[in-house]
């Protein structure tokens, strides 16, 4: 037995259409800038969750392409914000004792954490050993020398 379905006229016929495409905005800092941007803030809302990392009694969660929120972990059940580690375009974190790698955007970035007071001490910059960030579409955004691209908005 064959079942399907055959249009009868042409004013059954459906023309399906691929949406257009978005278009996106780099959202880009000046070197200088996005280098001076990595320190620790108060606590912030988390915006947009991406990776979790836990190390000893702390627990990060990243605000994605602008930093990673801090929290006590000691109990687990009831983490304790203690603030915001400003890092714009960073997505990803690893430790090893109290050294911190984090990409940010191109760089790759060292910094000791320091719990006595919250505090990050930048130890190291590899300049653009990362690729260039793309837009959620795949295009690559058209900055000066002196720019990095942090992230996208959708226009």
């Amino acid at each position: 037995m064959l079942a399907g379905c055959y249009g009868y006229g042409s004013g059954d016929d459906v023309v399906l259409t691929d949406p257009p495409p978005a278009s996106y905005q780099a959202v880009v800092m000046d070197r200088g800038e996005f280098e001076a941007a990595v320190h620790m803030m108060p606590v912030q809302p988390i915006t947009k969750a991406g990776k979790i990392y836990i190390k000893d009694n702390f627990l990060f969660i990243n605000d994605v392409n602008k930093g990673f929120h801090v929290f006590n972990y000691t109990d687990p059940l009831n983490p304790m914000p203690l603030g915001f580690l400003n890092i714009p375009g960073a997505t990803d974190l690893a430790m090893s004792d109290n050294v911190m790698y984090v990409n940010q955007a191109t760089d790759l970035v060292t910094m000791q954490f320091q719990d006595v007071g919250n505090t990050v001490i930048v130890t190291k910059r590899n300049k653009d050993v990362f690729p260039v960030l793309l837009s959620p579409n795949g295009t690559v955004g058209q900055v000066a020398d002196n720019e990095v691209v942090i992230g996208w908005d959708e226009i």
